[in-house]
């Protein structure tokens, strides 16, 4: 276990990085064991362990609400001697459901954090099924859910593709439900990325239909800073259509001081409905948000070829040098695109 997880280089002198690396080896050293316990110690050599865990704080000012804080745990954990279609998963609600509204900060009380397991059962270079089980792990009880999903992708011409995804899931709080979601993305160069995205759901637990859809902007200013736009609305259509919320928001993130350090800036712009009047406010709010980035050496050499195409030499990036963030980087070249008829595994 200590071979298997330990970073491989020399043990950095200041105290920040002798930190890092030592939470890095103990949040793997768990992975490790479950994976050891379940599995055959031959895949022990041949497929090491790839873990990513991101620890973001954040605070949030609101015009209405005053100032908030709030700190969010997000991992998914491979676990190859088990099989490599299983993820260990640590997520919030709206990373489980795919909400498309990517919040910096607190959102409201009722996204719980989850704990859950992924099988994929299939996976190719157009389409991927798979099933999550979860619990809801704080505040107001347990909440298990399970969930189905099946992701088909299209490429349209060369530069622009189609997604579908098809959601169905059980949860204790709202019962049986389904939730389908389209996006359209041009990618219009490595760096650029413009997407729309519209989604619905209905459950039990649900008058109507609870609706979402935002237009977002990508774009890579250099190896270490981007900025995403956002502009979007989200409603519901019982007992009568009505738009919750409209928002602008434009977001800055870089990375400092070390590749696993990020700060993001974040302000934005609402106009939401107030439930008690009918009538629709201005509101203005800012968040800023600190991540702390996780991962071992096999995860980020793949995030790496994900980013620059798989013959490229990672070593070459550089040691100190963090993953591009929110850029298409080798999707801007995909075999989706390329050649949309091609359906062999990927």
């Amino acid at each position: 276990m200590d071979l298997y997880c330990r970073d491989g280089e020399q043990r950095p002198e200041s105290w920040l990085d002798r930190s890092h690396s030592y939470i890095s080896e103990r949040l793997c050293e768990p992975a490790a064991w479950f994976d050891g316990f379940f599995g055959d110690s031959r895949s022990f050599e041949e497929t090491p362990v790839g873990t990513f865990i991101r620890i973001r704080n954040a605070a949030e000012w609101d015009q209405d609400g005053g100032v908030g804080y709030g700190l969010r745990i997000r991992a998914s954990i491979v676990l190859p001697r088990l099989s490599d279609q299983f993820r260990l998963l640590v997520t919030r609600d709206e990373d489980i459901s795919g909400d498309i509204r990517d919040d910096t900060a607190l959102g409201d009380g009722s996204d719980r954090t989850r704990l859950g397991l992924r099988f994929i059962a299939s996976e190719r270079s157009r389409s991927q099924l798979d099933f999550d089980g979860s619990i809801g792990v704080d505040g107001g009880g347990l909440n298990p859910e399970v969930r189905g999903r099946y992701r088909y992708v299209q490429g349209l011409t060369d530069r622009t593709l189609a997604r579908a995804t098809q959601t169905v899931f059980w949860q204790r709080s709202d019962g049986f439900g389904t939730t389908s979601r389209l996006d359209w993305e041009w990618l219009r160069s490595r760096d650029e990325l413009l997407r729309w995205t519209g989604q619905g759901t209905v459950s039990e637990g649900s008058d109507g239909v609870d609706w979402q859809t935002s237009v977002i902007a990508f774009r890579q200013l250099n190896s270490k800073s981007a900025l995403r736009g956002e502009l979007g609305t989200f409603g519901y259509t019982k007992p009568r259509f009505e738009v919750e919320e409209y928002f602008l928001a434009v977001r800055y993130r870089r990375q400092f001081l070390r590749r696993w350090l990020y700060y993001e800036l974040q302000p934005e712009h609402a106009w939401p409905l107030d439930s008690e009047t009918g009538s629709r406010r201005s509101d203005w709010r800012f968040s800023l948000t600190l991540e702390v980035q996780f991962e071992n050496e096999t995860s980020r050499h793949q995030r790496l070829r994900d980013y620059l195409g798989e013959e490229a030499d990672v070593d070459e990036w550089g040691k100190e040098m963090p993953i591009p963030a929110e850029a298409p980087g080798r999707r801007a070249h995909d075999s989706v695109l390329d050649e949309p008829d091609d359906e062999t595994g990927g």
